[in-house]
């Protein structure tokens, strides 16, 4: 059983944490800090707190890989690009690795898949399409063949990373929902709740915002390093068989 990792340390537990602190914070400016955890001891405590956190970070994590397919979020976000599309920015690799890159490809898939940026435009679209799929099929075969051969430490810090700051900002979205669903209560008298202090809710919202606005940012550097670290760390591979 292999030990609990960065990846793991940054791709559940910590975006868990930083959900149900922010939650706490929202729960006492709104009057529903739950009374039943000051009953418990320290000890129960954090460790009721580590479950909650993963369980939260393991929800985040899961919810993202459907959202990332839709296209909707990306527009929103922009934190996940497809593979071709970001190798293709990274115009340098393409004469280094395109050679090498390609015998692997003829081997898996009996022709190239990988082109410089003016011969992909060439492309018809369903080439184009073609192509992408391939790609996306190359990157998870390299990511496993390296992970068999222990030489993925290096691109997967930089996925822990990104996994991170995708998932602080889901997070972040589900706790302005949160804040806004539980601010328009208290404009119901009936339910007789406590009136937030308004520029305290405002601070609090703006820092959330904040919060997602530079994690769907370094999303985007964090998802595009990685993928050129992988190629880079694939390409060493396949010149040293």
């Amino acid at each position: 059983m292999g030990k609990f990792s960065l990846y793991d340390l940054l791709g559940l537990l910590l975006p868990g944490v930083l959900f149900l602190f922010f939650c706490n914070v929202i729960s006492n400016l709104y009057g529903f800090a739950p009374a039943f955890f000051g009953a418990l001891n320290w000890q129960v405590n954090i460790g009721i707190t580590l479950c909650f956190a993963l369980i939260i970070g393991a929800t985040l994590y899961a919810s993202n890989f459907y959202l990332v397919e839709q296209k909707w979020y990306n527009w929103f976000l922009g934190m996940y690009k497809p593979v071709t599309v970001l190798y293709l920015k990274i115009k340098f690799l393409h004469k280094l690795m395109n050679e090498t890159l390609n015998e692997k490809a003829k081997e898996w898939y009996g022709k190239n898949i990988f082109f410089s940026k003016a011969d992909f435009d060439f492309l018809t679209a369903d080439q184009q399409k073609e192509t992408e799929d391939l790609q996306d099929e190359f990157y998870d075969r390299m990511y496993y063949e390296l992970e068999h051969h222990a030489k993925i430490e290096h691109p997967k810090t930089f996925q822990s990373f990104y996994f991170f700051f995708r998932q602080t900002a889901l997070a972040c979205i589900l706790l302005l929902f949160l804040e806004v669903f539980l601010f328009a209560l208290h404009f119901i008298t009936s339910l007789h709740l406590n009136k937030p202090d308004i520029f305290t809710a405002l601070c609090l919202g703006g820092l959330l915002f904040f919060i997602l606005f530079v994690s769907a940012q370094l999303a985007q550097w964090y998802r595009k390093r990685m993928v050129m670290k992988m190629y880079w760390a694939y390409f060493t591979h396949l010149k040293q068989i």
